[in-house]
């Protein structure tokens, strides 16, 4: 059996829900690779004085309902095929939340923390110089992803406007408020996933103060929902970052946690310095110390996994406790996880609905970008929630009519909507 990789999870999610849709043969042809694949490498001057190239892409996997979207990621792991697969679902995520989008996903081969300011700036520069083609306010608009934050977007904007020789602030997203960003899109991908959880326990009739919350990851995402979630009432039992996590069956303040790894580099931080920590003051505390794979695995009612990809498989599906899953991180469900939770009666609330609260703020600085407005946050959060709920009744809805799982029920309401947007434009 060939190996999993990210784009064939997706595949696979993907040849079930256009079974269960009955596309034809020229339809599926659509959805089987991506639009474009731009690769090169980037030849960057370090401060040594020695060039360096660096494999770099750019996947636009479909514009049939606008420009592509989608983050650029630095990471040392950034391939073609993990681009690819980010590239395809952010098309169906764009879909689902209805903004007038397609789909694509950028990434550079590059370890940034072994890059001063001076080279990362050069890299970000010279990503563009090579893409300049194929990106655009109209064509493909990029955004930050792993790695990248609003500094790179702002370097890589005014070198887009040097090359093209235009005024462009919709050209890129996820900038600094000071120069074109939105308000609100630091925290944008949390607070979306928070509005649905909440309209969820709604439903659910249940009470926040009586549940239990898991998040793996405490990054922008993790750290932002530990926060909303705390000040809604709910119980933060455990919080990680790569460097493992901290458990406390009474609860965690995520507030002082995050004060302490902005201290110390760690969540841990309070208790230990690196791997050494004090037990005692554990033990005081109530707190234990967990990895990654064991926060997964605890007695909780909501987990959130908000790092990585590929952490809830086949081997530990069956082990998880959880009766809800809301995915932060993108692709963290492998598809025969699906299966066994589906079977143990989780819900999972997927991530190509659960997360896109980041690029339905995307959407509005674009739109500001054109206009020359500026949203105050009052509109930003309302907006928010309204295009991330009306997703979510459309996804439910969709679940409840076919008998289908959240995740193919997106997947469905997605390919729907980009089949829509083909046939008016006499693709299929």
């Amino acid at each position: 059996m060939p190996a999993s990789t990210p784009y064939t999870r997706f595949q696979t999610t993907l040849e079930e829900v256009m079974k269960r849709l009955k596309l034809s043969q020229e339809e599926r042809t659509h959805f089987a690779e991506p639009q474009f694949i731009h690769k090169t490498d980037i030849l960057v001057k370090r401060d040594n004085g020695k060039e360096e190239h660096f494999p770099a892409f750019r996947v636009q996997f479909n514009n049939a309902r606008g420009p592509f979207k989608g983050g650029i990621r630095f990471h040392p792991e950034a391939d073609e095929d993990e681009v690819k697969a980010l590239a395809a679902l952010m098309s169906i995520k764009t879909a689902v939340v209805n903004i007038p989008f397609g789909g694509g996903k950028g990434g550079v081969q590059c370890n940034p923390k072994e890059l001063s300011k001076s080279e990362l700036q050069e890299v970000s520069r010279a990503y563009v110089r090579a893409m300049v083609d194929n990106i655009g306010p109209d064509i493909d608009c990029p955004a930050p992803d792993v790695n990248t934050n609003p500094a790179i977007m702002a370097w890589m904007r005014d070198e887009y406007e040097k090359e093209t020789r235009t005024y462009s602030p919709a050209v890129i997203t996820g900038k600094p408020v000071s120069y074109g960003g939105s308000i609100g899109r630091d925290k944008a991908t949390a607070r979306g996933g928070f509005f649905i959880l909440q309209d969820l326990m709604d439903r659910e009739a249940l009470d926040p103060e009586e549940l239990k919350v898991a998040i793996q990851g405490f990054g922008n995402a993790g750290a932002n929902m530990a926060q909303f979630l705390h000040n809604a009432g709910y119980t933060v039992v455990a919080l990680s970052d790569s460097q493992g996590g901290i458990y406390a069956e009474e609860g965690i303040d995520p507030i002082r946690i995050e004060k302490y790894k902005r201290k110390t580099g760690q969540v841990a931080g309070e208790y230990c310095s690196g791997s050494v920590c004090d037990t005692e003051r554990m033990k005081l505390d109530g707190i234990q110390h967990v990895t990654n794979e064991q926060l997964l695995e605890l007695e909780c009612d909501i987990l959130i996994p908000a790092a990585l990809d590929n952490v809830i498989t086949a081997k530990n599906a069956e082990k998880i406790q959880a009766k809800y899953i809301l995915e932060l991180a993108n692709g963290p469900t492998t598809p025969e996880a699906d299966e066994i939770l589906e079977k143990k009666g989780v819900m999972i609330i997927p991530d190509v609905l659960a997360n896109a609260g980041g690029v339905t703020v995307s959407y509005f600085e674009w739109t500001q970008g054109r206009s020359g407005g500026m949203w105050p946050a009052e509109r930003v959060d309302a907006e928010l929630k309204r295009y991330i709920l009306d997703g979510y009744k459309a996804v439910r809805r969709e679940a409840r009519r076919q008998n289908m799982t959240y995740r193919q029920a997106a997947f469905s309401v997605g390919i729907k909507r980009m089949l829509d947007a083909m046939r008016v434009r006499g693709w299929v």
